[in-house]
């Protein structure tokens, strides 16, 4: 019978464990390897289509835009475009010819580009391409195209349109066209257009043909996102999937986190909760930023399909070697069976000692088991111990913010300040505003560490009451950079320290002042609590630094030294939080009154408990 005890099942055990080891070890680097190899030469393939793309649509563009400056550079282009007569109908017949023959000069045959439209806010029109005139419109039809004023406040610097079917026939041929705005003479104001389209197919085919290409050679499926400077989905065009416009608003929002021009970048799908590669390049001449999306999935389809098949192979393996294994165990271990079973089989009739049924066949195995069992009790023991004295710390955090019932005292604060709001009594009101905040910040549950920011805000409202106790007896400063907002503190770290300036530091006759300062470095932080009170006998002071500077952390209340919220308590608050790292010293002034300063290590050396 097989016994998982026994030295032969402890053989068998660990030499296949080994062998799984070695074959899942030697399995996933294999996979590691692969899969980072295929991810980085995608994303270089990526990049470079997405490169190549971007500089083909700027070739296109570029192509558009040196016929438009041609055209708006040529004189006798802009002579024949403003000439006016008042034969209307024979200058009109000249000028279609002669403005068609100077246009023919400028662009050469066969025209690479749609449509080419010169017009004036006048209404004055002249096509060139797939159709030419020289025609007046309405100025209302023009002055109805919402894009032709952002072009007119470019002051002829080019600007590029979204797809949009075209303004100028009743086709709807879907079109891009880049744009120029222009004058009679130079420095005059720009009323004129010139717009050279294109037909969006031919983008289309443009970045069709690039990526068929790189597919065919790739075998990968990667979907092509174009968008303009303001983030408007040029490619594909379907402004009607609502599923298209989403997804592609997620990956322009994921580029818009990057600076580069140009990168590579994994990305999670919020859709289908699936990783994707994004390659994108921004062009600096069109704006234009062409995206390229491959999800990682369908990227390592190729080394799971493997993964899959060496995982079979794997398997048989180690079932042919575990079957050798066992045997092997079983042939080493015979011989100590057989002794074993002699030693059971002694009697005392055949004057052999008979052993205990209890007896375990590896002496060493029971006494490690009992070390463990003895270190387990331990472990028990020490938690139990940490698990209370854990409980004791809680429940007196918990006692310091939670003394009193805190709806019986909202209630009544309300009910006082509705009767001193009616009594026009406003310092009665902010008082109780005051009083309110502070017994809600102290009666909230658990002892999670607070913000420096809302610490000293509640100090402020208390210090907000004592000026309105006092009147104008005392005055305070608080003065924390704006970087130590978000430190965490423990609650009730700062205020308890200002509350005894008053109880225990002003006990000569006012002006009194408190001082709140707050220092902050690349390597720790601290707070400098100052008034100008009676300041700290010696044998104070050394108590209180003997006490929390021992060796031994004692939790104890120390009312003795300061009544009700000690200093002491305050230390071993703050020690909870940073532990050896906490800043704590306590002093008189220099000139007169107490001065106490607390800190720590700043968060991001990551040295916090």
């Amino acid at each position: 019978m097989f016994k998982f005890k026994s030295i032969q099942a402890k053989l068998f055990i660990s030499y296949s464990s080994l062998i799984v080891i070695i074959l899942i070890g030697l399995g996933i680097s294999f996979y590691v390897f692969t899969a980072n190899t295929l991810k980085k030469q995608a994303a270089e393939s990526h990049q470079q289509l997405s490169l190549n793309l971007s500089d083909t649509l700027d070739s296109q563009f570029k192509y558009m835009d040196s016929i438009a400056e041609r055209v708006i550079s040529a004189e006798p282009v802009k002579q024949l475009f403003f000439s006016k007569s008042a034969d209307r109908d024979i200058t009109v017949l000249h000028n279609k010819w002669d403005i068609t023959s100077m246009l023919f000069s400028i662009t050469g045959i066969p025209l690479q580009f749609f449509q080419m439209n010169l017009f004036a806010q006048d209404g004055h029109f002249v096509k060139f391409g797939k159709e030419y005139d020289v025609q007046d419109l309405d100025p209302a039809i023009i002055q109805s195209k919402t894009w032709i004023d952002p072009v007119l406040q470019l002051d002829g610097r080019r600007s590029i349109s979204i797809p949009r079917p075209n303004d100028w026939d009743a086709s709807g041929t879907l079109i891009i066209s880049l744009s120029r705005a222009f004058s009679e003479v130079f420095g005059a104001k720009v009323d004129s257009i010139v717009e050279i389209q294109q037909e969006y197919k031919e983008f289309a085919n443009l970045i069709e043909r690039a990526v068929n290409q790189d597919r065919s050679q790739s075998s990968l499926n990667t979907n092509v996102y174009i968008y303009n400077s303001d983030g408007f989905l040029v490619y594909p065009y379907q402004p009607e999937d609502e599923k298209l416009v989403e997804l592609s608003a997620f990956y322009w929002d994921s580029i818009q986190l990057r600076s580069d021009a140009e990168q590579t970048f994994s990305v999670k799908n919020r859709y289908n909760h699936e990783t994707d590669s994004v390659s994108f390049t921004k062009s600096e001449f069109s704006g234009w930023t062409v995206t390229l999306v491959q999800s990682e999935a369908s990227l390592l389809q190729p080394v799971v399909n493997f993964r899959s098949k060496m995982l079979f192979l794997g398997v048989m393996i180690l079932l042919i070697t575990m079957i050798v294994t066992f045997f092997v165990s079983k042939g080493l271990t015979l011989p100590i069976k057989r002794i074993r079973k002699s030693i059971k089989a002694l009697s005392l009739e055949t004057l052999e000692p008979k052993l205990s049924q209890n007896v375990s066949l590896n002496e060493l195995e029971e006494l490690n088991q009992s070390f463990l069992d003895m270190c387990n009790r331990l472990k028990i023991s020490l938690e139990e111990v940490v698990s209370a004295k854990s409980h004791e710390i809680q429940a007196r955090l918990f006692a310091l913010q939670a003394q009193m019932n805190p709806h019986f005292l909202y209630n009544t604060l309300a009910i006082i300040s509705i009767k001193a709001e009616n009594q026009n009594q406003d310092d009665i009101v902010e008082m109780c505003h005051n009083l309110s905040e502070m017994l809600r910040y102290i009666a909230v549950e658990g002892s999670k560490p607070v913000t420096i920011e809302r610490e000293i805000d509640y100090t402020l409202k208390y210090l907000e009451l004592m000026k309105i106790r006092y009147m104008n007896h005392f005055d305070y400063d608080i003065d924390i950079p704006a970087e130590m907002n978000e430190i965490p503190v423990p609650r009730l770290l700062i205020q308890p320290i200002v509350e005894n300036c008053f109880k225990h530091g002003f006990t000569q006759k006012p002006p009194w002042s408190i001082s709140v300062k707050g220092e902050y470095s690349e390597q720790s932080w601290k707070v400098t609590i100052r008034d100008n009170g009676v300041g700290f006998d010696p044998h104070t002071i050394n108590r209180i630094m003997s006490n929390v500077n021992g060796q031994s952390v004692k939790y104890g209340d120390d009312s003795e030294l300061l009544n009700n919220i000690g200093l002491s308590n305050i230390y071993y608050r703050l020690k909870l939080l940073y532990d050896h790292h906490v800043v704590f010293e306590v002093s008189n002034a220099p000139g007169n009154g107490a001065m106490i300063i607390i800190g720590g290590k700043r968060l991001d050396e990551g040295m916090m408990k």
